[in-house]
C-alpha cells in the first residue's frame, strides 16, 4: 500500500470520527479492546463506558474497518456490549460465511472444561430466566457447589483442582461470561459466580439444543468427555 493510500484511509477515518464527535484516541482504544479481547462491555468500568459510548456513535464505521479483515462485529444493545468474532467463527444468530477464511492465529482452541462450562452455564442463565431470578445487571447468581452440581449431572464432569479451576475462571471471567470475588473463598462451595447475559449470544442455542437431546440418551450412550466446539463458541 502506498503512502497516498495509507493517508487516504487515515482521511477518510478522521473525517467520519470528527463527524460523530470521536476522538483518534478514542478510535484506537476501542478496536485494541475488542481485538484483545474480543469484548467491549458498557457496564464494566468507566473507562468502558465512555468508549462504549463512543463506539456507539462510530458504529458504521467500526462495522467497516473490521469486515475489511474478515471479522464479524456483533452489537448486543440490549446488554450494551460489543463482542468481536474472528474470521471463520461460528456467530449466534447470524449465518455462517461459506467462503470465510479460518484465521487459527486469532482462533484458540478452548480445552473441554471451558467448553462443558460454557454449556452449564448457558443452562443456568436459561434456568434463572425461566425463574424471574435475573438481577438489575442482567446476571443469574450462582453458587460453585450448584455449578458444579449441574456440571456432574449433565456433563458427567466436576470442576477440576484448585490451580486449573483457578485458571478455567479467570479464563471465562476475561471473556466476560461470569463475574466473582477473585479471593480464596472463590473455591467454598457456597461462594457466589455471577453469569452473565453475555452467555446468550456466546454459546449458540444450537449447541444447547444438542446437549438437552444427548441428556435425552440412555446413560450407556452419553459421552463422558466433552470434545472442544467449532470456532469460539461452546
Amino acid at each position: 500500500m502506498s503512502a497516498m493510500d495509507e493517508t487516504s484511509i487515515d482521511q477518510l477515518v478522521g473525517a467520519e470520527l470528527k463527524t460523530r464527535g470521536v476522538r483518534i484516541e478514542s478510535f484506537r482504544q476501542i478496536v485494541g479492546r475488542l481485538l484483545g479481547l474480543s469484548i467491549l462491555h458498557r457496564e464494566d468500568s468507566a473507562t468502558e463506558r465512555q468508549l462504549y459510548d463512543d463506539a456507539v456513535r462510530i458504529e458504521g464505521l467500526l462495522n467497516d474497518y473490521f469486515e475489511v479483515a474478515g471479522f464479524r462485529l456483533l452489537h448486543e444493545r440490549h446488554q450494551t456490549y460489543f463482542r468481536l468474532y474472528p474470521p471463520g467463527a461460528r456467530v449466534p444468530g447470524l449465518p455462517d460465511e461459506d467462503d470465510a477464511i479460518v484465521t487459527e492465529a486469532v482462533r484458540a482452541r478452548p480445552s473441554a472444561d471451558f467448553v462443558a462450562c460454557c454449556l452449564v452455564l448457558r443452562l443456568l442463565y436459561n434456568e434463572g430466566l425461566r425463574q424471574g431470578s435475573i438481577n438489575e445487571r442482567n446476571e443469574a447468581l450462582v453458587t460453585v457447589e450448584h455449578l458444579t452440581a449441574t456440571l456432574t449431572a449433565h456433563m458427567r464432569r466436576s470442576l477440576p483442582a484448585k490451580t486449573a479451576r483457578e485458571k478455567l475462571f479467570a479464563d471465562l471471567k476475561r471473556v466476560r461470561l461470569i463475574d466473582y470475588r477473585a479471593d480464596p473463598q472463590i473455591d467454598d462451595a457456597d461462594a457466589l459466580i455471577a453469569i452473565r447475559g453475555t452467555v446468550l449470544q456466546f454459546v449458540a442455542d444450537s449447541a444447547v439444543d444438542a446437549l438437552l437431546v444427548e441428556m435425552q440418551k440412555p446413560p450407556q450412550l452419553v459421552p463422558t468427555q466433552i470434545q472442544g466446539g467449532a470456532g469460539d463458541e461452546a
